[in-house]
């Protein structure tokens, strides 16, 4: 794996990190009526197992 494969892979890790905190902490805080905490815990988690997701997918495709 060179080092531009693994920016690519970090970068794309965190992008599905952020992304997925964003929305769901959004949704949940304005549309479900969760407060404020809630809606950042749920997003933090679901920010995790987006992650979690996008390396596992990464690696997979890699064949690593």
């Amino acid at each position: 794996m060179s080092d531009a494969d693994a920016s690519a892979d970090l970068g794309s890790t965190i992008a599905a990190l952020a992304v997925a905190f964003v929305l769901v902490t959004l949704v949940a805080g304005t549309l479900l009526g969760f407060n404020w905490t809630q809606a950042v815990l749920l997003g933090g988690f679901a920010g995790v197992v987006a992650a979690a997701s996008a390396w596992l997918t990464e690696r997979r495709a890699g064949g690593d």
